[in-house]
């Protein structure tokens, strides 16, 4: 007995956007959106479901490579209010390694990646990209969202030399705060939110930045607890007071490790500790140590950036 057995389609892919070319760690997820409205009546309910507009997310983790940094975190204060989506629509690629190129016409990143600075880890989160129609094309035209071909892939621009781990210690003051340790690394978190823009004809058309925030957690090594407490400043002259800022002591937090020409510094700007915790058992006795977000700054009416992340 034969059978015609259905097509199974599989395998991975790296993602191009503003020509910086995005191996992934694990898979790309693309999830297409269709939002939508309902027609409803007294006598009958629903009766009918109709779209409002079209939009795709694209999510991946980077492979790590630590390179093009300005290109994973492209936003900064200065940016926020204005449309995220270029004058010139910039398309994002994925091309499959079996031969297939997927290319949405109009993309914008929409969450830049996370950090995770250990020596147990690569350097990458996730992030993830908004997908809209061509900013000037029929909605029924072919290609005006997504365009599917075939083509034969040859990129050869992955670099392990590039996917770096060192280990990483961090500085928050003077001594003893110079150089702390952690148990398993550093996070750092950017966070990003966005307000989208509608036409009643053509449903979501644009995006705009809201807003801006980073912020870093780590577990300390090292310390004393009589340090810890004179860190965490939970009472006496350091501590904060309703109203008070968590960056009034204009504090950087940096995080160094590595090598030239792999030495990587990243530094959230004017942050506070705002959380904090002890364990008495089997766990170290030093909890999570959570820094609040970077304290927005200006010099001369412009602002000053949150974070600052560096490859040397």
């Amino acid at each position: 007995m034969s059978a015609n057995l259905p097509a199974y389609i599989a395998g991975p892919a790296i993602v191009t956007f503003d020509t910086n070319i995005i191996y992934s760690r694990d898979d790309i997820i693309v999830s297409a959106k269709h939002e939508t409205w309902d027609v409803n009546t007294s006598r009958y309910g629903k009766i009918d479901t109709r779209n409002k507009s079209l939009s795709a997310e694209v999510t991946l983790t980077p492979v790590g490579q630590i390179q093009n940094l300005t290109k994973f975190f492209p936003y900064s204060l200065s940016d926020v209010g204005k449309k995220i989506f270029p004058a010139v629509d910039l398309p994002l690629v994925i091309h499959s390694i079996d031969g297939t190129k997927y290319t949405f016409a109009r993309a914008a990143m929409i969450k830049m990646p996370s950090l995770k600075l250990a020596a147990t880890d690569t350097f990458f989160g996730s992030m993830s990209f908004l997908c809209l129609r061509k900013s000037a094309a029929d909605p029924a035209a072919a290609d005006s969202f997504l365009k599917v071909e075939a083509a034969a892939f040859t990129d050869a621009t992955f670099d392990e030399t590039k996917i770096a781990s060192p280990g990483y210690t961090a500085a928050y003051g003077t001594t003893p705060y110079d150089v702390i340790e952690s148990l398993d690394g550093f996070t750092i978190d950017i966070g990003m939110d966005i307000i989208r823009d509608y036409v009643d004809r053509f449903g979501c058309v644009s995006a705009r930045l809201k807003s801006l925030s980073a912020s870093a957690k780590f577990t300390p090594a090292g310390l004393t607890e009589a340090q810890w407490a004179t860190l965490v400043a939970l009472d006496g002259a350091s501590t904060f007071l309703p109203g008070q800022s968590h960056g009034k002591a204009g504090t950087d937090l940096v995080i160094t490790g590595g090598t030239t020409p792999m030495a990587v510094s990243c530094t959230i700007h004017k942050c506070g500790i705002s959380g904090s915790g002890l364990n008495f058992g089997e766990k170290a006795r030093l909890g999570e140590l959570e820094f609040a977000p970077a304290k927005a700054t200006w010099t001369a009416g412009v602002p000053n950036p949150l974070w600052t992340f560096a490859v040397a």
